[in-house]
């Protein structure tokens, strides 16, 4: 092996173990981060599938949650399922959710 092949392979090599050691700080603070967040959010109450553990199993001072769940559709006219507050047209005709 000539000279700058093994100057290229101690770069690569090198480039790799810094790569790995960043990602791996990038996860451990994302992991804290939701440690964190887990600890702060208060308990949750109820089931999760939206069934009698809603507003009602929630305390009357507590915060609404961020993200209501919403049921998927069936679109009559191509037949994919949609969220139908937040959907867009499938570019046919008769699309119900044609914007």
């Amino acid at each position: 092996m000539s000279l700058s092949k093994i100057i290229l392979l101690a770069l690569v090599i090198g480039a790799v173990w810094f790569g790995w050691r960043w990602v791996n700080r990038v996860q451990e603070i994302g992991r804290a981060r939701s440690a964190a967040r887990r600890q702060d959010a208060p308990p949750q109450r109820g089931r999760r599938d939206g069934g009698d553990g809603g507003a009602s199993a929630r305390s009357a001072g507590a915060p609404a949650p961020a993200f209501e769940a919403e049921d998927m559709e069936k679109c009559p006219e191509c037949g994919a399922y949609v969220a139908p507050r937040s959907a867009v047209s499938c570019g046919r005709p008769a699309c119900p959710y044609g914007r």
